[in-house]
């Protein structure tokens, strides 16, 4: 149950960032109304806020579970493997072959971490 927590959490906070970039592109409110005007009328980073918290919420779960030094690793690679997957598919941001490269040791790098070999 514990891996289940971990990529809920995962998805969790790689929506957050998502929605954050997403919103980070309507800047000019927090310019215009000041920080905190600015970000109740930026409801794509509100939703970015929640997911953010609901993320911490099953990240504590997974680790009632799960040891740190796996979930960690796991989080953080998992991450930056997803968010670059959407990246790449929705805001048509380019990967590079060398990214490429180490997204593929990065996996590696997960499966051997969570022992899962």
């Amino acid at each position: 149950m514990g891996y289940f927590f971990l990529i809920i959490a995962l998805v969790l906070n790689a929506s957050a960032n998502m929605m954050i970039k997403a919103g980070s592109n309507n800047i000019h409110l927090f310019r215009e109304y000041g920080l905190i005007y600015g970000l109740l009328k930026n409801y794509v980073v509100i939703i970015g806020i929640v997911l953010f918290a609901m993320n911490i919420i099953f990240y504590i779960l997974a680790l009632s579970k799960i040891n740190l030094s796996i979930a960690y690793p796991i989080m953080t690679i998992g991450g930056l493997i997803l968010i670059t997957i959407i990246s790449y598919t929705f805001l048509k941001e380019t990967i590079t072959p060398v990214q490429m490269g180490g997204i593929f040791i990065l996996i590696i790098g997960i499966i051997l971490v969570s022992g899962k070999v």
